[in-house]
């Protein structure tokens, strides 16, 4: 079992020569408390992978619109089981053949149904986030497939979400419960998924979220201050010609909402770690308050991280 040490940084960018203050460690109240006892969630169902940390992630960040991180506390679903969520999906996805190309396709938009509960103190339900899972890449055989517009897909999810939510309410103990949505779209191409829609079935609101690709020419056209910050950090590890850094940032619209930067190397070091985080460190501040996280990789292996938000950077290491 490896064994995280948190290593605070106290970097150029904090307490040198650029004449920043030194930020004070407070109590972070932006993400939920889980509620104790812990409880595991009670169903799982999908008919395709999907990137399910990434949905649970962000359904929690669009989830605090909703459910106040200050008085609510974060449980896994309890109220769909594996079952329910298997005869849902199936029932769900009995759409009618679609024509692409001279292809026939039985289409399955859906490919799986997330829950996340909400609780008061005293450990009643407060309400439910939901994520229906989507795929616009649709195969008509074990091979081919084809790519269904999007806003078709979203639409159908849309109207589905209205069965799913007066499913629910159909449940004695949910019937007034607050229950939120949002349609998640895979991606068709290596870059995450993303949200569309967020909200109440009667009030879905498009958010827009998607990831790029910090390095691409699409950034360079659209956020230069993101595409000379990454082209920064490259430069500073010039030397380490053996290292692969992948960045990717999240968008809200336009708006750089997150970064994730992924460096890969085949060994890597406990102090070779601390040495590429001082490195890179004075230029994450260029990416202004976006929260910034760095994983450090040995042969896509997770061997240590760091993470930045506003001023404040945290540095992490796994030990074997």
């Amino acid at each position: 079992m490896k064994k995280i040490i948190p290593l605070l940084m106290l970097l150029i960018m904090l307490t040198g020569c650029n004449n920043k203050k030194q930020v004070d460690i407070v109590y972070d109240t932006t993400y939920y408390q889980v509620y104790k006892p812990y409880k595991k969630a009670v169903g799982s169902y999908s008919i395709r992978s999907y990137d399910k940390q990434e949905v649970e992630t962000m359904l929690m960040n669009l989830s605090t619109n909703y459910f106040k991180t200050n008085n609510s506390f974060y449980q896994e679903g309890q109220y769909l089981t594996s079952e329910e969520l298997k005869e849902l999906i199936t029932e769900y996805n009995k759409i009618d053949p679609i024509k692409i190309d001279n292809a026939t396709i039985n289409p399955s938009y859906i490919t799986s149904i997330y829950e996340q509960d909400y609780l008061l103190y005293n450990g009643h339900l407060k309400g439910i986030s939901l994520a229906i899972v989507v795929d616009n890449k649709q195969y008509y055989n074990d091979i081919s497939y084809k790519i269904v517009d999007e806003n078709i897909v979203l639409d159908y999810a849309k109207e589905k979400a209205k069965d799913l939510v007066n499913y629910l309410k159909n449940k004695e103990q949910l019937k007034n419960i607050r229950i939120v949505i949002g349609i998640y779209l895979q991606s068709n191409d290596y870059l995450k998924g993303s949200f569309k829609y967020i909200g109440e079935v009667d009030n879905l609101n498009y958010v827009n979220y998607n990831y790029q690709a910090l390095d691409s020419s699409y950034i360079m056209s659209h956020d230069m201050n993101a595409y000379n910050t990454v082209l920064a950090i490259k430069q500073s590890l010039n030397d380490y010609n053996t290292l692969y850094l992948n960045p990717i940032g999240l968008y809200k619209g336009n708006t750089l909402v997150k970064v994730d930067l992924n460096i890969n190397k085949s060994y890597l070091t406990a102090g070779e770690i601390l040495t590429l985080s001082s490195m890179i460190g004075n230029n994450l501040d260029s990416f202004g308050d976006v929260e910034v996280n760095v994983y450090f990789k040995s042969n896509n292996t997770l061997k240590g991280y760091v993470v930045k938000k506003q001023s404040k950077i945290e540095t992490f290491i796994l030990e074997d």
